[in-house]
């Protein structure tokens, strides 16, 4: 028989089992990062980014540079470039022209570095580049060494000109044929007749002609009134009675009569710069004028030598090569600068 006391526990307990069977497991808790979503990002053309490069160096590859900086007088450095090229050119040389300069853009085939930069520019290339050498202009202050040499431009003088008019007419005339016409009773007159009788008489001495008519160089003329036709016609003919061949013209008396009286006279004449009816002139040794003639320092420089200091002011253009030879060219600027050095002294 049934006991309803003994199984009411155990149909309880099946109950209860099955009610926790059927109930949801508890399903473990995960932890969840909220993160935000990440934007796409959509590629678009852009320029590129331009890398920062050095900057080049230009090797300078010359026998001989001008370095003028843009800061320069722009007439001068015209000039010189000019001057320089043309010098190059007619003695085989190379030439180049730069405004900025330092020692990485030197080849060691440059020779010669022309320069109008700043004292303190030139000075501190100088020192660390002692295989070249430099010609500073515009330079006065610094000290020549071994590879800088200085080009100081100094005014010329009445009596400079007139001692290198004298020289330059006895060096170019045969037999030393030479004469001077100058205005009498003035200073200027003066000076032009004294300075250029001690030129003449400095190339030749006494100047006495080889061949006849035999007599002693130079012969002087004054003019009173140069306004008077008669007056510079008697001086003129005065120099001529003594077969002189080359006459010195002072400034003030060249009017476009006498000129053409001595042209007549087939007279070798020489001129200063700025005086009147040069232009007119048949038979013109040359031309003496205030300016910088680097020549002389250059021939010496691209062979490796130092010249100093290069006292310009006076240079012989127009150059009659037919009268005046390369020696004779030498022989002037020697003189010249002993002359511009101050060695030399110009009147009696």
């Amino acid at each position: 028989m049934f006991d309803k006391r003994f199984h009411l526990p155990l149909i309880l307990l099946v109950i209860a089992l099955l009610l926790s069977a059927c109930s949801t497991p508890t399903q473990p808790t995960a932890t969840v990062e909220v993160t935000q979503p990440t934007a796409i990002e959509i590629p678009t053309e852009t320029e590129p980014t331009e890398q920062p490069t050095a900057t080049p160096i230009v090797l300078l590859d010359a026998d001989l540079l001008l370095w003028a900086p843009e800061n320069a007088d722009p007439n001068l450095a015209e000039q010189l470039e000019n001057e320089l090229s043309a010098y190059a050119d007619a003695n085989g040389y190379s030439f180049a022209f730069t405004t900025s300069l330092n020692a990485a853009q030197l080849s060691p085939d440059v020779r010669v570095v022309v320069s109008l930069a700043s004292p303190s520019e030139v000075e501190s290339l100088a020192s660390v580049l002692s295989q070249v050498q430099f010609l500073a202009l515009n330079a006065p202050d610094l000290v020549p060494t071994e590879n800088l040499s200085l080009v100081v431009t100094t005014e010329s003088s009445r009596d400079q000109l007139s001692f290198l008019a004298g020289y330059a007419l006895a060096l170019g005339v045969p037999d030393f044929r030479v004469g001077v016409l100058s205005q009498a009773a003035t200073p200027e007159g003066q000076t032009t007749r004294d300075a250029f009788v001690t030129g003449a008489r400095f190339h030749c001495g006494l100047c006495n002609a080889r061949f006849a008519p035999v007599e002693y160089y130079p012969f002087t003329a004054e003019v009173s009134d140069p306004a008077n036709p008669a007056d510079w016609q008697a001086a003129v003919d005065a120099l001529l009675a003594k077969s002189v061949t080359g006459i010195f013209v002072q400034p003030e008396l060249s009017t476009p009569e006498l000129i053409a009286y001595l042209n007549s006279k087939n007279i070798t004449l020489i001129g200063i710069e700025g005086q009147s009816n040069l232009e007119s002139i048949q038979k013109l040794l040359g031309v003496l004028s205030s300016g910088i003639d680097l020549e002389p320092a250059l021939g010496r420089l691209l062979l490796g030598e130092p010249v100093g200091v290069v006292k310009a002011g006076i240079e012989l253009k127009q150059v009659n090569r037919d009268l005046f030879s390369d020696g004779r060219m030498i022989l002037f600027e020697r003189i010249k600068q002993d002359l511009l050095d101050g060695y030399i002294k110009t009147l009696p």
